[in-house]
């Protein structure tokens, strides 16, 4: 009897993508955007360059609020460029865009956009966010400079939880 109930709970366990995708939304309940970032509306726009697991996850939570905003999943697979990444307030980069990342990251250089991707080169090319895995752990780790150069305040307690990969 025990190892079936040891089995229900491994098998009722989030997969790797969720946890990521969980992460980014709690990301946004943590960071302090600029109030010109809502003028136009009040959705909080988590865009998405690419596709992988992560992207099905995180559209799964489509519709909750983070912040008094309703986050909205928006899909950016064409060509990145500034105009129209505009409307972003998350940028994830999928796993599949990883070859294109340092041009989705220029396109959105000195605007307010969180950026995040799960790959450890992200805030080596000026990005800020880097999901990663320690240990079978999701963690992260954050470029400070990057996120002030952009006028976006990451709460201390964050901070706090960022890692420095091993």
């Amino acid at each position: 009897m025990f190892s079936m109930s040891s089995y229900a709970y491994a098998s009722n366990e989030p997969s790797e993508e969720q946890v990521k995708a969980a992460f980014i939304f709690n990301f946004a309940k943590f960071v302090k955007w600029p109030s010109h970032s809502f003028e136009t509306e009040n959705n909080l726009n988590l865009c998405i360059a690419g596709q992988d697991k992560v992207e099905l996850a995180l559209k799964s939570l489509e519709r909750k609020e983070v912040q008094g905003h309703v986050l909205k999943i928006v899909a950016v697979n064409d060509e990145p460029t500034q105009a129209k990444l505009k409307i972003c307030h998350i940028l994830f980069i999928a796993r599949s865009e990883k070859s294109r990342q340092l041009q989705w990251l220029n396109a959105v250089e000195q605007q307010p956009i969180l950026t995040i991707a799960d790959n450890l080169d992200l805030v080596k090319q000026g990005g800020m966010i880097s999901l990663y895995l320690e240990a079978q752990r999701v963690q992260f780790v954050v470029n400070q400079s990057s996120t002030q150069n952009n006028g976006l305040k990451l709460s201390a307690r964050m901070l706090q939880l960022a890692r420095v990969p091993k």
